[in-house]
């Protein structure tokens, strides 16, 4: 990463000592007698350097290789040279702190580099002597990948909260041990309850309707031996803050190298309670369906009945009148009667037979638009009578008997056919 220093600080700072053999001064200062300090210097894994009037005196390997700087590019400069513009008081105040014993901690600041890159170290400072005099010993270890890898770990966790809280369904994320380790705000609109009150304090088992803990439960263990064990989708029934008991359709799938496992729930209270009045809607509907059908069966044996009184009454009818009626008519038709009166009883012995002809009873019933004198008239027809003995009978004049004759064709469709109207009527009827 680069930082474009806006003034450079080496206008502001003194130039390097020119100190003859300043290598060879240093190896006398700090390691004569002792090898093992030397070692230590030019092998440690950290950087180390010494400070004496606010410069820099000496800089191991470490030190000057994340600065990009040689040893004689910075000796006599001053130490707060390398550190960010931004950066420099806070260092000062950790420093200090450090030196007089209020502070133990390693502290973390950014530097710029010869080629003006920003990197990040860790620094540790203690006070020493150098030839002789008060001088300050800095540890210090170049940290930028880690705070690159923090950074990149803060956006993901960050990308993942925003994902998270966004998915559109309360989401948990839940431990092996079933405590409830992250929620979001859906999660809080759907059972009521409040984040900080449930995460990494309570567990899930907390908020689940007590009959559909023990399926829940084994399913929570079977996923941490085997994901595919257990099923992904299911639904069961959770009590808020209210006491009120709601129904969820879960969905939940472990997270991928840990005992963790992530829940989306989703209200389904609202469509179990239609799909259980549409439930309560079809029994309904099938009863009353029940209902007709018995009702059905029984207007059925009903119709029967009446269809065979129906037909009881007229055999009786029938029967009477060919038992006590016709017999007597004849006997008056062999006595002597006047032409008027012999008219009037082959009337009367017409309409008789008429009522009792299974022929007029299917004429009626077919043809229910036909007037009863027009089914006497057809009756008459299909015995073979003339329109002049028919208008003798029913005593009206042989034009009246052609009119009922052709209403009587044309309401049996036989208008404009060459169809001999008594040959339909025994044919047909």
């Amino acid at each position: 990463m680069k930082c474009k220093r806006i003034s450079d600080p080496l206008q502001n700072s003194e130039r390097p000592l020119k100190t003859k053999n300043r290598s060879k001064e240093i190896d006398q200062n700090l390691w004569e007698g002792d090898g093992i300090y030397k070692t230590i210097w030019d092998n440690s894994l950290a950087g180390i350097y010494v400070v004496q009037n606010g410069k820099f005196r000496a800089l191991n390997p470490i030190a000057l290789s994340y600065t990009g700087y040689t040893q004689k590019e910075l000796i006599g400069r001053k130490a707060d040279y390398l550190i960010f513009p931004e950066d420099k008081k806070q260092v000062k105040i950790n420093a200090r702190a450090m030196l007089t014993g209020k502070r133990s901690s390693p502290y973390e600041f950014r530097i710029v580099t010869k080629k003006e890159e920003v990197r990040w170290v860790m620094e540790t400072t203690a006070s020493t002597f150098f030839e002789g005099k008060p001088a300050i010993l800095g540890n210090s270890m170049d940290i930028t990948e880690r705070k690159l890898f923090e950074k990149r770990l803060q956006e993901s966790e960050n990308l993942y909260r925003v994902i998270f809280e966004n998915t559109g369904t309360a989401a948990l994320i839940v431990e092996n041990d079933m405590t409830i380790s992250l929620i979001n705000s859906e999660f809080e609109k759907l059972t009521g309850y409040r984040i900080k009150d449930w995460e990494g304090k309570k567990k899930w088992t907390e908020y689940v309707v007590k009959e559909d803990l023990p399926r829940m439960k084994r399913y929570h263990r079977r996923r941490r031996v085997d994901p595919n064990s257990a099923p992904r989708n299911y639904e069961y029934r959770v009590i808020d803050s209210q006491g009120r008991i709601k129904n969820v359709f879960n969905t939940i799938a472990m997270i991928p190298g840990t005992k963790k496992s992530i829940s989306s729930l989703t209200d389904i209270t609202a469509w179990k309670e239609t799909e259980k009045r549409l439930r309560l809607r079809e029994e309904e509907l099938e009863n009353k369906s029940r209902n007709l059908r018995e009702l059905n069966t029984a207007l059925r044996v009903l119709l029967k009945q009446r269809e065979d009184d129906r037909q009881e009454l007229e055999e009786k009818v029938i029967s009477n009148v060919k038992e006590f009626v016709l017999p007597y008519v004849e006997k008056i038709k062999n006595n002597k009667m006047t032409p008027g009166d012999s008219v009037y009883v082959d009337i009367m012995e017409s309409n008789l037979r008429e009522i009792i002809s299974p022929f007029s009873r299917k004429l009626a019933s077919k043809y229910k638009e036909l007037t009863p004198k027009e089914i006497q008239i057809a009756n008459f027809i299909k015995e073979g009578k003339t329109s002049k003995e028919m208008a003798d009978i029913l005593n009206v004049s042989k034009s009246a008997i052609d009119i009922h004759r052709y209403r009587l064709r044309n309401k049996l469709g036989l208008n404009n056919q060459k169809v001999n109207l008594r040959s339909h009527l025994i044919t047909n009827l």
